[in-house]
């Protein structure tokens, strides 16, 4: 079982514009309802964007939830505006997922 941490996270959020948009929806997933709703942070909850984020990021889950994948550009901007700092966030899902392969494996 892989065991992701921030140095893994982050290379892989440095070399694939693939693992910023499912990191922008994995953050994404995790707001509130009404947070999703209107783009901010209302909550300080430790899960979700930040509150300088929020609406930056919100708008490109929603552009991402249309079908639309991210330019290179915007995958570099995503990655200058920071996704990076979600590390801990990132690697709390992916080590869940981790977890569920294996039980599925085992059963």
């Amino acid at each position: 079982m892989r065991v992701w941490d921030k140095k893994s996270i982050q290379e892989l959020l440095e070399k694939s514009d693939y693992a910023v948009e499912r990191a922008i929806l994995a953050i994404y997933q995790r707001q509130e309802e009404d947070e999703k709703q209107d783009g901010v942070t209302r909550k300080r909850n430790g899960v979700g964007f930040g509150a300088f984020d929020a609406d930056y990021f919100s708008t490109r889950a929603v552009f991402l939830l249309s079908g639309q994948p991210l330019t290179p550009y915007l995958a570099s901007r995503a990655r200058v505006r920071g996704i990076g700092r979600y590390w801990r966030q990132l690697a709390e899902i992916a080590n869940e997922n981790e977890v569920r392969k294996m039980r599925k494996h085992e059963s």
